[in-house]
């Protein structure tokens, strides 16, 4: 595997420097890996990052100067000032310890297998990130179809962020296109001998991952760009080869990959325990992201009135409130989308959510504001059927009965089209701006507000 009969090549100062730093930056930024990735590894993953969790802090305090006080805690953003300072002190220690280690050994004239074990565990960290974004977006646990609250929102009041999410959800091939060559990529990154050639596929799918995060103001813009940029790292020594192959039309000549260790039986040995691990990565990440799927999306999952309901008649205290749009009190529509939620528009436009309990077998339904007793509703329905339903019941104070009718989504014209080889010119319409669309053929009106 390894090539012996050749003299090691002798590097040159500025790439023994380049690679010094590089090996402890990316060792640096994908610690903890893998453990937090295997069953029973999460706590060493954790003390770990509690490491960071004291020292980011600090930095932020005595170091930069910071105004406000770096939080630890995240909910869903990978761009917060906690991950920007941590990179400026992964960027920190990794030019300290390339200094002092320079200076320490001034006798090397290359790093080959130090090299070798540093692609080996990048590309492994990578590959698994990969097949995690990948089984993700394959099940539906990344860009799920537009719930029932984005079709019934303004375009206007989407943030460029929601906006790329329902895009993405909108097209379930596109997003398991997308899914599909992040597999690919990540299944490739764990063959040595097809690690260029994973790479490669890696920098064309983040690329435009990289792209959308910027342009759409995706708070994962960090992450996306260092797996960018690994993806480049390990194309790297490859590069001119690539170029003179594709470029300049010139022949080369096959490369042999250097091996992690000495000995041929330990090269096969790690070879299998790499394939294993893609193995055992790839089937855990997509029966994790099956399984969400199933848990969220699934018919069993829906509540039993799921969908758009619009309020044809609201009585309150037996007297009928007419449809006024100024009117906050009278109900809009009713919208059951989760299991243990529902949400009430008002003729004004305003949204509350309150919590849902039902009773199907005793036929009642309750439902009130969180953390306010007073503000709960009880109510009774009768023999419903898919289209139509009248709750019954009371506020606590006055007495309240709803007539409900069942919106049909498919008149949403995000909805209302599936795939078309053949597409007609007739069928299309070429507004102001020259911009074509069949909203008005196939969308219909959207519902009455």
């Amino acid at each position: 595997m390894e090539n012996e009969g050749r003299p090691a090549p002798r590097w040159s100062r500025a790439q023994l420097l380049a690679f010094r730093f590089a090996f402890v930056y990316l060792i640096l930024y994908y610690l903890p890996f893998p453990f937090g990735a295997f069953p029973y590894t999460g706590r060493v993953a954790q003390k770990y990052e509690s490491l960071w969790h004291q020292l980011v802090p600090w930095v932020g305090r005595h170091v930069l100067h910071l105004s406000y006080e770096i939080l630890t805690s995240t909910n869903c953003s990978g761009d917060t000032t906690y991950e920007y300072v941590r990179v400026l002190c992964f960027f920190g220690l990794a030019l300290a310890a390339s200094l002092v280690w320079s200076m320490l050994d001034r006798s090397s004239s290359n790093y080959q297998r130090m090299h070798a074990w540093l692609r080996l565990y990048v590309r492994l960290s990578v590959g698994a990130a990969m097949l995690m974004y990948a089984g993700a977006k394959i099940f539906l646990q990344h860009f799920p179809p537009p719930n029932l609250y984005k079709l019934l929102e303004p375009l206007g009041n989407y943030s460029q962020m929601s906006l790329l999410w329902t895009l993405m959800g909108a097209s379930r091939g596109y997003t398991l296109f997308v899914g599909c060559l992040q597999m690919l990529a990540g299944i490739l990154l764990f063959l040595p001998r097809l690690t260029t050639l994973g790479a490669l596929v890696g920098i064309a799918v983040f690329s435009n991952i990289f792209a959308l995060n910027l342009g759409y103001d995706l708070p994962i813009k960090i992450y996306s760009l260092h797996i960018l940029l690994v993806c480049l790292f390990l194309v790297l020594p490859d590069a001119p080869r690539l170029v003179r192959f594709f470029l300049l039309n010139q022949e080369v000549a096959s490369l042999s990959e250097n091996g992690l260790f000495h000995l041929r039986r330990l090269n096969t040995a790690a070879l299998v325990a790499q394939l294993a691990l893609g193995g055992v990565l790839a089937c855990t990440y997509l029966v994790h992201a099956y399984d969400y799927e199933k848990r969220h999306f699934s018919p069993a999952s829906r509540p039993p009135f799921f969908g758009i309901w619009n309020v044809e008649e609201f009585l309150l205290g037996g007297k009928v409130l007419p449809p006024l749009e100024t009117d906050g009190t009278r109900w809009q529509r009713v919208v059951f989308q989760f299991p243990t939620e529902i949400g009430i528009q008002s003729m004004n436009g305003s949204w509350m959510g309150y919590w849902l309990r039902a009773d199907m077998a005793g036929k009642t339904l309750a439902m009130g504001k969180p953390n306010d007793s007073n503000g709960e509703f009880e109510f009774v329905f009768a023999d419903p059927d898919s289209r139509s339903l009248t709750l019954e019941g009371t506020d606590g104070r006055n007495e309240i009965r709803v007539k409900l009718r069942r919106l049909d989504e498919k008149q949403f014209a995000l909805l209302a089209r599936g795939f078309h080889w053949i597409d007609e010119d007739a069928a299309l319409v070429q507004d102001e701006e020259g911009v074509c669309d069949r909203v008005r053929q196939t969308g219909g009106p959207l519902p009455a507000r």
